[in-house]
């Protein structure tokens, strides 16, 4: 398969001659991971409808009923990494700067983008969701942001969306890489709507019969309107993480990384789902639990912006790095699941290495166009 068929792009007029603009990510084989090919292809398209005053609105959507998008092309990062150990890293440099500058489009987008998150979204597939106008959830979401795992950080501009989660909630998610479903994600503020994945092909025919509008905001209400219409409950799914948030805000409330993750691996058995979670801190980056702290504690002060220049100098300071690279290695290469992280504890970590990672990555950001 061509590079060029891992996008799908159409158009759907209606009869004033306005249009809907539908991009799929088709490569439902890697879970439509996100490559750079595929990254360009989005920018360039969204580019181009951005220019044409009939396009009034985008939807984006995954091939296949398990993924919308679990991620960013790991594999290639890897390998990018093997050849240009410490750096620079021409590939994952182009890669990171392109993924957050269509990251950061969709979030100032000029006309509604309309996102349906059926199935997986992780990672670079977040990055898709979070600055979309409209997130819908089906029976079939399935939401985390595993990063920790793999020696990386949250990053695709969840750094702005750290305060717009219930308190402690994002810091939970982060460095327990916990998974949640549609339900949960209704609860937290991070899906808008709820439409059972059977409901597509009539939202996006009655999508295709609006009479859209010259202003933005007029469609926008259109597009409310219409999911109001459609909208169901998720009465099949129960959310896990609602009936917690009060305990996880506890929990995260610790003045200090060592504090908090002492309190979610000192939890008392009884609790499944929370022990599950912290097993995802246990296993995780002691060295992605700290860029994660820092996060946290800068996300109030940085705008748009700022979020993705912070992150992209701590994206390319991780591949310079060794524990994202030995993290994809134990989870996805050879699957041994045993990384051996540069500092095993969050208690060894030493502040000058964390310090390393926080430092910029060149002398001027090559997002300070944006």
């Amino acid at each position: 398969m061509l590079e060029s068929d891992f996008i799908l792009v159409k158009e759907l007029e209606n009869n004033e001659g306005y249009k809907t603009g539908f991009i799929i990510l088709n490569s439902p084989e890697t879970l439509n991971s996100l490559t750079l090919g595929m990254v360009k292809t989005i920018s360039n398209q969204l580019q181009k409808w951005r220019e044409d005053p009939l396009l009034a609105a985008v939807s984006i959507e995954g091939a296949g009923e398990k993924a919308f998008c679990a991620g960013g092309d790991i594999r290639a990062l890897y390998e990018s990494m093997l050849e240009n150990p410490g750096g620079p890293n021409p590939f994952s440099e182009e890669f990171f700067e392109q993924e957050y500058r269509l990251d950061y489009m969709i979030h100032t987008y000029p006309k509604p983008i309309i996102c349906w998150v059926d199935g997986i979204a992780m990672g670079g597939g977040v990055g898709l969701v979070l600055g979309s106008d409209f997130k819908i959830s089906t029976e079939r979401t399935g939401f985390a942001m595993p990063e920790i795992g793999v020696g990386l950080f949250p990053d695709v501009g969840f750094t702005s969306y750290i305060n717009k989660l219930p308190k402690g909630v994002a810091l939970f998610l982060m460095l327990t890489a916990t998974k949640i479903n549609a339900a949960d994600t209704q609860a937290i503020g991070l899906t808008d709507y709820f439409l059972n994945s059977s409901k597509k092909d009539e939202f996006d025919k009655k999508l295709s019969e609006i009479n859209w509008m010259k202003d933005s905001l007029s469609n926008v209400q259109l597009i409310n309107s219409l999911l109001e219409s459609l909208e169901e409950r998720s009465a099949d799914l129960q959310s896990d993480i609602k009936p917690r948030l009060k305990t996880i805000e506890s929990l995260m409330g610790g003045e200090s990384l060592l504090e908090v993750s002492e309190n979610l691996l000192n939890l008392n058995a009884g609790d499944d789902w929370m022990q599950k979670a912290a097993k995802g801190l246990q296993k995780g980056s002691p060295t992605s639990a700290f860029i994660i702290w820092d996060q946290c504690k800068r996300a109030e002060k940085l705008n748009l912006k700022e979020v993705f220049q912070y992150e992209l100098d701590l994206a390319i300071q991780v591949t310079r790095h060794p524990d994202f690279t030995e993290g994809i290695r134990a989870a996805i290469i050879e699957k041994d699941n045993n990384p051996q992280w540069k500092y095993a504890e969050i208690s060894n970590v030493p502040t000058e290495w964390i310090k390393e990672h926080l430092e910029p990555a060149w002398d001027v950001n090559p997002l300070e166009d944006l």
